[in-house]
């Protein structure tokens, strides 16, 4: 029982473990795996940016900019400049385009300011470019309105031209063209143009096109501007917009000719109210046609109307109406209800990015504000240079004395150019020699270490041979560098005195020097090679190479000499950074030398 219990016991221990384990594992792959995609992620990141940097270099340099807070800030100070300089570019030019207006508006400075900023609150709220702005009030202006006639116009215009999806030139010419000859305000103007649009088969710019040329033919007739457009936009549902121009003038022309209207009222149709003298409504005369038209066959009604003494185009002008009464009552009654066309067409024509145009107009003319600011800077700034230059010309004109000092002025900046040329010579002159001097002495350096190899002598001997040529180089350069202070600090007394009394090195009394130098005591330990070998040689703890030498005195005999190489390898001091840097070429040439010196000092020792 026991035993099984036990079994049991370890049975489920183990089955733990296991259990453990998995999870364990499950849990550090899932972490690793976490962590292999955040570390691909950030390699993504990192490369994304580097890619950007390469493919935009203003955007490398922005995110390198990050990173130096000093060539931020340097940044920061130029985008700040290049942002007012940008601002008042703006607004110079939106002023010019405000002198243009004022060219015609006539206005005083203060009165002009106010336009200027009346015209910006219109602009910030219309989808139509912020610089188009002046000039549609000004095309509007120059039409013989007033200021307040055209402020009025403006907006309307503004909006009817997106609405229209026509230029503005467009619509303000038709605007003014139709309040000019119909005498109705500008928005009546407008809706009934757009009531007409609907009403009818013809685009906008089509409609500002014809209509306004048929008005001062009906108003001298004397229909009225919703009527007259009611039936144009009739006849645009048969014929086209110029088909309609033309057939619509030729209905006013025949109704405006006495003879046609008698004869009209011979068959029944009276186009004038016997009690006003006035002219009947246009859809009113069209239903006396009509009825007399009624019941007949096609070619009754042809003679008829035949004998009426219409030419072609008011016959298809009259008999395209009266063919649909139903069409032109509709198109009238729109004409004469269409206030709120204009905003409903202009709500109808934005689209879902048009509010961005609005914003975008909206920064414009903070930017136009923001220049304004730095504008009579710059005005004043322009007339301080302007007054400057015209007293400059008045003490030329009126002052003798004054132009003598100006032509002295010149003879000084022309002797201190010349002054600087000379220099600019001299120091050209002496580092050409500089540098003859230079490549005369290092090739003779060069050619001197190439004859090491075949030199005679020891390595001092070498030494002392280029040490006083190298002295001589250096006292030369110092001389030199003197002169070229003294020229470039415009100390040309000193140069000049410097350059009279220049004097090469004596290279004889430097080398007797130098050998003399190299005789006294200190120097008369020198070895053959006080640097020692290539690399450095390891360090040598003291040691007595010659170990139980035996000596055999006497002439001719051979000499016998023992060396412990043993205690020489113990000694060496393997922990010297030099030895540790060895590479085996060079760990081979300098155990040959310190064995060519232990068997010297052997030698010595007999």
């Amino acid at each position: 029982m026991a035993t099984a219990r036990m079994d049991l016991h370890l049975t489920l221990r183990e089955k733990l473990s296991m259990g453990l384990n998995s999870a364990k594992n499950k849990v550090n792959k899932a972490v690793n795996q976490m962590q292999g995609k955040l570390n691909s992620l950030r390699s993504s990141g990192a490369k994304m940016l580097s890619a950007l940097g390469d493919e935009i270099p203003q955007l490398g340099d922005a995110l390198a900019l990050l990173a130096n807070p000093l060539a931020l800030t340097v940044a920061g100070v130029g985008a700040v400049a290049a942002a007012i300089g940008y601002a008042t570019k703006q607004a110079n030019a939106w002023w010019e385009s405000m002198a243009q207006i004022n060219v015609t508006a006539e206005l005083s400075r203060d009165k002009l300011k106010k336009l200027s900023d009346k015209l910006l609150e219109i602009g910030s709220r219309n989808v139509a470019p912020l610089e188009e702005i002046p000039k549609a009030f000004n095309r509007i202006i120059s039409a013989g309105l007033s200021v307040n006639q055209s402020m009025a116009a403006l907006e309307p215009t503004l909006r009817a031209a997106k609405a229209g999806f026509t230029d503005i030139e467009t619509v303000a010419s038709a605007a003014i063209s139709v309040m000019s000859s119909s005498g109705e305000n500008v928005n009546k103007v407008y809706d009934i143009l757009f009531a007409t649009v609907k009403s009818g088969n013809a685009e906008f710019k089509d409609i500002a096109n014809y209509l306004p040329k048929i008005i001062p033919l009906a108003k001298n007739v004397g229909f009225a501007l919703d009527e007259t457009a009611g039936a144009y936009a009739a006849l645009t549902t048969k014929l086209s917009a110029e088909q309609s121009s033309t057939a619509l003038e030729g209905i006013l022309r025949s109704l405006s000719n006495t003879k046609i209207v008698g004869q009209f009222k011979k068959i029944g149709v009276d186009v004038f109210d016997i009690k006003t003298g006035k002219v009947k409504p246009i859809l009113e005369i069209m239903k006396q046609l009509e009825k007399q038209m009624a019941g007949l066959t096609d070619n009754q009604r042809m003679k008829k109307m035949a004998s009426l003494g219409l030419d072609q185009s008011s016959s298809v002008g009259f008999g395209t109406l009266i063919q649909d009464m139903k069409g032109l009552s509709k198109a009238i009654d729109a004409s004469q209800n269409s206030q709120g066309s204009l905003a409903k067409a202009y709500q109808d024509s934005l689209t879902p990015m048009e509010s961005w145009k609005t914003v975008w107009n909206q920064i414009q003319v903070l930017i136009v504000k923001f220049g304004e600011v730095f504008l009579p800077i710059m005005t004043d700034a322009g007339n301080k240079v302007l007054e400057t230059v015209d007293s400059i010309k008045k003490l030329w004109n009126e002052s003798a004395l004054f132009r003598d000092y100006i032509t002295s002025l010149g003879y000084v900046f022309e002797w201190a150019f010349n002054i600087a040329t000379i220099g600019i010579r001299i120091t050209y002159y002496y580092l050409k020699g500089l540098i003859w001097l230079f490549s005369t002495v290092f090739t003779a350096i060069w050619n001197g270490i190439k004859a090491v190899t075949g030199f005679k002598g020891s390595f001092t001997d070498l030494y002392l041979k280029v040490k006083p040529l190298l002295i001589w180089m250096k006292q030369l350069l110092i001389e030199i560098a003197d002169i070229l202070y003294d020229v470039f600090t415009f100390n040309f007394a000193s140069a000049a005195d410097k350059i009279k009394n220049f004097k090469f090195p004596n290279l004889k009394e430097i080398t007797a020097k130098v050998m003399l130098d190299a005789k006294k005591p200190s120097d008369t330990e020198l070895v053959d090679d006080p640097e020692g070998p290539p690399g450095g040689l390891p360090p040598v703890a003291p040691i007595s190479p010659i170990d139980d030498a035996t000596k055999i005195s006497g002439g001719g005999q051979a000499k016998n000499l023992t060396i412990n190489i043993g205690s020489l390898v113990e000694n060496l001091s393997t922990k010297s950074e030099e030895f540790n840097k060895m590479n085996p070429q060079e760990f081979e040439r300098a155990m040959t030398e310190l064995l060519m010196r232990v068997i010297r000092s052997g030698e010595l020792a007999f």
